[in-house]
């Protein structure tokens, strides 16, 4: 029997990573700018050093209107000794996103696997996002927003993968039961969250001299931090295979 539905994650799935040491570094260079332009008196090299791990950190109190992304920047610059108002918190935000987003493409095979298996699947995207109104313009702009009966973004519901719970909100949208799913991701708490959830877990594999498995945070050496995942045999290497595999339950 073919599953009822088909979750998906989206960076490193159904969004692509190009060149990740170059996205990066325009972050910085994005950050820098807008800081500079709110006061700060920083070269861009101690500003590094200051925003190593900047995402890993734990999430900054809640603050009203501003994301986690936000906040976090707002935390920043009050270490830095700057007071920023929400317009230029917000700018800076967006600074940054659009410059690190500028090396993530859509895979060219989404949209058509997406709209295939939309004819006889329900569809839900779960995703771990910091800066949730990024998130839902962009899936707008791709034309992905349409194509999901639910959308989960960590950073609007408060629980992040691997924590079963934000599937079992995906869930609970589709009236779906766990074991009518597969989800779809490319990292290890992708894998173990939707296990745990009770869902069959499908692992994208794209075996890459450039990695796509990178955890999304910031560090001044440029190092790129891998996370391991232990794809078995059977996992795909690409979108493209997904319609043939989810009928083959």
């Amino acid at each position: 029997m073919a599953y009822r539905g088909i979750f998906f994650d989206l960076y490193g799935t159904l969004l692509v990573f190009g060149d990740m040491h170059a996205a990066w570094a325009d972050w910085l260079s994005a950050l820098h700018r807008c800081l500079a332009d709110c006061g700060l008196r920083m070269e861009r090299q101690r500003l590094a050093v200051h925003c190593d791990g900047f995402f890993s950190r734990p999430d900054p109190p809640p603050c009203a209107g501003l994301s986690i992304f936000e906040r976090r920047i707002r935390v920043l610059s009050a270490e830095l000794g700057l007071e920023l108002g929400p317009r230029q918190i917000c700018r800076t935000a967006e600074c940054c996103v659009q410059a690190w987003q500028s090396y993530v493409t859509l895979d060219p095979d989404a949209l058509p696997v997406l709209r295939a298996l939309q004819r006889t699947t329900t569809l839900a995207l779960v995703s771990n996002y910091d800066h949730p109104p990024f998130a839902r313009r962009l899936l707008s702009l791709l034309g992905l927003d349409r194509l999901f009966e639910a959308i989960v973004i960590s950073g609007e519901v408060g629980i992040r993968k691997p924590d079963p719970a934000i599937f079992r909100l995906a869930l609970d949208a589709t009236r779906l039961d766990p074991g009518e799913v597969a989800y779809v991701g490319d990292t290890s708490d992708d894998m173990q969250g939707a296990r745990a959830a009770g869902m069959h877990p499908i692992l994208i594999y794209r075996n890459s001299r450039n990695p796509s498995h990178v955890l999304h945070d910031f560090h001044p050496d440029g190092q790129l931090v891998a996370i391991h995942t232990h794809a078995k045999p059977c996992a795909p290497r690409c979108i493209a295979a997904l319609p043939e595999l989810v009928t083959m339950r």
